[in-house]
């Protein structure tokens, strides 16, 4: 099958439509920001004669898809039906292959192909996400060989990460779908993975949906600040004791959150494959939450420490604890009253946003994808019906 660039009938400059099939959220946000710059990286790294044009096209297709092949196939069916030259679905589904991390698939016959975002890791995703989709469309492109036919261009794409980073390697395919695959190191390839993971759930968004948790614990800690039996306690408490009691009230709450809002995954089989998915979408969750509420107790522990530093007089504390006291005794309070007041205070109040909170976890936010596409798929059986 031989690709032909379209003329474009305004100028005559051929036009190639690339089409990025993305999960919903983030890898969404990403998908846009990577259209508005592809354009001109790839007129450098392919051919300036080209024009580029980009569609993002936002499906939850992977929420009931959960295998390399079948996301192939629909991206594939997409990329027929809206008329697309090349097609590479983005997202942040973690996959995996004979217990790799599963970072690309490609069919260069078809010019579709795969990336996992997860597998690219949790840092600099962006410059990564930007690099690796160059090289997998310069590689989709055709090349010209030496007897003048056509054939997909082969062996350009290099390592999406530095080697001495996060080492990946081709593997060998069967070659029916997928004529290119590149895994992760079965070591740092799955820490990258993991960390990827944590990134897609998003852990800066738990902070804005903790404010109401955080005004409760911040009510609580306020009273704690100027009680005078906890600036005995506090300034008596060596730090490394305060560490555990601050490890301790995140722990507590991100054991409420899970309890409470169910985020636990349990295996769907009693398969060993099944049983790792649980436990790496657990592992992701509990990470995911323990940032969210590490955040909002570090904050508290500010407002805690300057209120203490503003209102209470060092002659004051210094008589009740019977000695000299520094910026060492407010530090103390400020954290003793915070990881508190986070335990005592916030476990029961209510949240400015569930959704924010049931989005840290993959098996909550595959489930929702579904029942979006269930309701699509019914709202178009609907519609061909009437």
């Amino acid at each position: 099958m031989v690709m032909r660039a379209t003329p474009d009938a305004d100028n005559g400059q051929p036009r190639v439509v690339v089409g990025l099939l993305v999960d919903p959220d983030a890898p969404a946000e990403l998908a846009e920001k990577l259209a508005e710059d592809l354009p001109e990286l790839l007129a450098e790294a392919v051919n300036r004669d080209i024009e580029w044009s980009l569609r993002v096209v936002r499906d939850p297709l992977t929420a009931t898809l959960h295998d390399s092949f079948p996301i192939l196939n629909a991206t594939r069916e997409h990329k027929l039906r809206e008329n697309w030259d090349i097609a590479v679905c983005l997202t942040d589904l973690p996959l995996r292959t004979d217990g790799r991390p599963l970072v690309v698939d490609v069919d260069a016959e078809d010019r579709v192909a795969l990336v996992s975002l997860p597998a690219l890791g949790g840092i600099f995703l962006r410059r990564r996400l930007r690099r690796s989709v160059v090289r997998l469309l310069k590689d989709l492109m055709l090349t010209t060989t030496g007897d003048g036919s056509t054939r997909p261009g082969q062996g350009t794409i290099g390592p999406i990460v530095p080697e001495r980073i996060a080492p990946m390697k081709r593997v060998v395919t069967d070659g029916e779908i997928v004529d290119l695959r590149i895994v992760g190191s079965p070591a740092r390839g799955r820490l990258r993975l993991l960390l990827g993971m944590v990134r897609a759930n998003g852990p800066w968004r738990l902070v804005p949906a903790l404010a109401k948790a955080l005004a409760a614990a911040l009510a609580t800690s306020a009273i704690a600040v100027m009680n005078g039996s906890v600036w005995n306690v506090a300034t008596g408490i060596r730090a490394e004791r305060l560490a555990v009691i601050s490890l301790f009230s995140v722990a507590a709450m991100v054991t409420w959150l899970i309890v409470h809002r169910r985020l636990w995954e349990r295996p769907e089989t009693p398969s060993p494959q099944d049983r790792e998915k649980a436990a790496l979408y657990n592992l992701s969750t509990v990470l995911t939450l323990s940032l969210g509420v590490l955040c909002g107790l570090v904050g508290l522990y500010v407002v805690d420490f300057a209120v203490s530093l503003f209102l209470i007089d060092g002659g004051v504390l210094a008589k009740q604890v019977g000695r000299s006291v520094g910026l060492g005794d407010y530090a103390r309070l400020a954290s003793l009253a915070s990881a508190a007041a986070i335990v005592g205070g916030a476990l029961g109040s209510e949240f400015e946003s569930d959704e924010a909170v049931r989005r840290a976890a993959y098996g909550k936010r595959e489930r929702q994808r579904r029942e979006q596409a269930e309701r699509e798929r019914q709202e178009a059986d609907a519609a061909q019906s009437g």
